[in-house]
């Protein structure tokens, strides 16, 4: 028995003709000549009418432009633009019928019947040269449609058995899911199951027109998903609201990722081997010991984020240092060769004279467990001898 001539019919939005479209015929075409029983000699894309409805719908001239850019290259699929110059929307079925009854035209040389030379652009050219025997027009379409039959109101069971009934559907599924399952679901589909060819897609490609309008709203790249020409083809009129820049990328792109505070300052942050020297040299202002000594508590209230150096009596009471400004011509380098604290009290006391000596074997005996905070908005930074804590 010689296999069964189809043409395979795609009706969509095209909105915009995307790679997977085109990709389609091509997966149903290997599929269908491997099963020895049809052979494929030509592909037709039917745009639906401006009427859809569809939102973010493009105008038909435009999807029909995009459709020929993109066919610039296939010698076997075809466009046909009957559908979008209806007066208003077709159901699938009548687009179904309408090429069936023109193709049969075609091959019949029917003089009787009127045709039109712009209607049978869409026919191969092998096909009006003297193509013998039927050929049978078959909806190519997703396993979204498919599943679309079993939505309550959506499709009358008139139109479902006089699509797959009379023509034929060939069905690109997706891996991992089960059409049969709703074919099974579907008294009309069971009865007419041999009709229904089911293609799995096992290269998975997630291409879909919704998200590649979203990608041009956000101004981003959609090559490689739709061909060159309608890419060019979309940017130069705009499609699509690709021409409006919804996402600017700020000045600073190091920043992009931040949120900062109004209340923040920039500052630098130094590493752990020199912190103990930047305390030293920037935040500390260096006295004389014997002077004016306050209490922690007091001097940070009259005294808020001033770095301050806190010691511990023999009593074990904890207060501040306060410092003469006499006491600003000391070495930083010298002081810094001091204790683990970073302060050499022997030598302060002898460039300053200090008199009184119980007060500074109070501060030698404390230079061990000598700790420093730094009082800020944010919280308390704690200097010790052995390491910064904040």
């Amino acid at each position: 028995m010689a296999p069964t001539k189809v043409i395979l019919l795609a009706c969509g939005a095209f909105n915009p003709p995307t790679n997977m479209h085109l990709r389609m015929f091509e997966i149903a075409r290997d599929h269908l000549h491997r099963m020895g029983t049809y052979v494929v000699v030509g592909g037709v894309l039917s745009p639906v009418h401006d009427a859809y409805g569809k939102k973010e719908l493009e105008a038909a001239t435009h999807r029909i432009a995009m459709i020929k850019l993109s066919l610039q290259n296939h010698d076997w699929v075809t466009l046909s633009d009957w559908e979008s110059k209806q007066e208003s929307w077709s159901r699938t079925k009548q687009v179904l019928q309408y090429h069936q009854n023109r193709l049969n035209a075609v091959l019949n040389h029917n003089l009787n019947y009127d045709i039109n030379e712009d209607d049978v652009n869409w026919i191969p050219q092998n096909i009006k040269n003297g193509c013998t025997g039927p050929i049978q027009v078959k909806l190519l379409c997703g396993g979204d449609l498919l599943e679309s039959f079993a939505t309550p109101g959506l499709w009358s069971d008139e139109d479902i058995e006089n699509i797959v009934g009379q023509h034929g559907i060939v069905v690109i599924s997706r891996a991992n899911t089960n059409p049969l399952e709703f074919i099974y679901n579907s008294d009309t589909l069971t009865k007419y199951m041999s009709n229904i060819v089911i293609v799995t897609e096992w290269i998975r490609n997630e291409i879909s027109s919704t998200k590649i309008r979203r990608a041009l709203r956000r101004s981003e790249s959609v090559r490689y998903l739709l061909p060159d020409p309608v890419i060019e083809y979309i940017q130069k009129y705009h499609l699509f609201g690709s021409a409006k820049t919804k996402y600017v990328m700020p000045a600073n792109n190091n920043s992009v990722f931040l949120t900062p505070s109004p209340s923040d300052a920039p500052i630098d942050s130094p590493s752990p081997t020199n912190c103990m020297y930047i305390c030293n040299n920037n935040l500390f202002v260096r006295q004389a010991f014997d002077k004016r000594i306050d209490t922690v508590d007091g001097y940070a209230k009259k005294h808020p984020g001033q770095a301050v150096k806190i010691i511990t009596e023999s009593t074990g009471e904890h207060k501040i240092v306060r410092e003469e400004p006499s006491s600003k011509e000391v070495c930083k380098e010298e002081v810094l060769k001091g204790s683990k604290s970073c302060t050499n009290f022997e030598e302060i006391e002898r460039k300053a004279g200090l008199k009184h000596s119980k007060s500074n074997s109070n501060l030698k005996e404390c230079d061990e467990n000598l700790i420093r905070f730094i009082f800020t908005k944010h919280g308390i930074q704690v200097i010790s001898d052995v390491e910064t804590i904040v």
